[in-house]
């Protein structure tokens, strides 16, 4: 195994013995990281050379697609043999970068040595297409030709990407409610038809009988609730849930709801419930999304109710 350079053990380990907390209000934190400031090391990957060393000869992680503050985001991959350590930054964001040390060496890949670091982003991250850069550091600190991954940070709320590719179309309607404390809220929409759409009940789509036609439930104009946050106070910290239709919705007046099931212990919630409609892009053959409709509110733990009423009245919309 190699150690990390001194100065980067120092930096991560104070006189007490326990980790500083530095670098929390950074948009990335990487977690048993050492944050260091200022601008990350070595050769932008523009101008970098394939022999300048150390190097950073793979990145790897499921996926590029990164969710509205989402933690717990994985990357590994592998170094040049002078490594010690691994720096990251997202874009310029922020005021500095994270350094991680290498680990073992890994035969199958001529005995490059491995690295895995876990990610938390944060809220404020503006959505689109970011880039993450990552370098290798030797011994001294001094960093080799950078490497680049690019990232799509998702918006709040859903758009199918469309943040990262205009010329994806957003769902047609999505109306989101979201909170600020760790209790249990939920969006609550009565139907033109009377239906209401709840955690229970979490699409739009008709009930024939006791069931829901299956050929409905596929049908873009139906509109499928996406979580129940925070349900029966297990907290995820999401504090959202939307209520979305990718195709035009079925015609007629909608009316929208907010229901404390549970305070979860908090004193009172305040809320905010959008409603956001696909929209031209300023380019042709682009889209959208744009916020039609805004209604704040608080509700206070005296109004929970289990979900025995539909809670409190926010709006009545007309769609599509």
């Amino acid at each position: 195994m190699r150690a990390t350079p001194l100065v980067a053990l120092l930096a991560l380990v104070g006189c007490s013995g326990e980790a500083q907390p530095v670098g929390l209000g950074e948009p990335l934190f990487v977690r048993n990281g050492v944050f260091q400031t200022g601008e990350l090391p070595g050769t932008a990957p523009s101008d970098a050379g394939a022999t300048v060393l150390p190097g950073i000869t793979a990145v790897e992680s499921a996926n590029n697609v990164i969710s509205a503050a989402q933690g717990g985001k994985s990357y590994a991959g592998r170094t040049t043999p002078e490594a010690w350590s691994v720096g990251v930054r997202l874009d310029a964001l922020g005021t500095g970068w994270w350094m991680i040390p290498v680990g073992g060496a890994d035969p199958s890949y001529n005995n490059e040595l491995t690295w895995q670091l876990t990610a938390d982003f944060g809220g404020a991250i503006t959505p689109g297409l970011h880039r993450l850069r990552f370098v290798a550091l030797d011994a001294q600190g001094r960093g080799g030709a950078q490497r680049e991954a690019r990232v799509c940070v998702l918006p709040a709320v859903p758009d199918n990407l469309n943040a990262c590719d205009p010329t994806i179309a957003p769902p047609d309607a999505v109306l989101s409610l979201a909170w600020d404390t760790d209790a249990d809220l939920d969006l609550v929409v009565v139907t033109p038809e009377g239906k209401i759409v709840d955690a229970r009940h979490p699409t739009t789509a008709p009930v024939t009988g006791t069931a829901v036609d299956p050929a409905a439930l596929r049908d873009p104009s139906t509109g499928t609730l996406d979580r129940n946050s925070n349900a029966g106070c297990a907290i995820d910290h999401i504090r959202r849930e939307n209520l979305v239709w990718q195709g035009a919705p079925a015609p007629g007046t909608y009316r929208v709801y907010v229901s404390l099931f549970d305070a979860c212990r908090q004193p009172a919630a305040r809320f905010r419930v959008t409603l956001t409609r696909r929209a031209d892009g300023a380019s042709p053959g682009t889209h959208r999304p744009a916020e039609t409709l805004r209604r704040d509110g608080i509700v206070t733990a005296i109004a929970a109710r289990g979900g025995a009423t539909l809670g409190t009245f926010v709006a009545e919309v007309t769609l599509p």
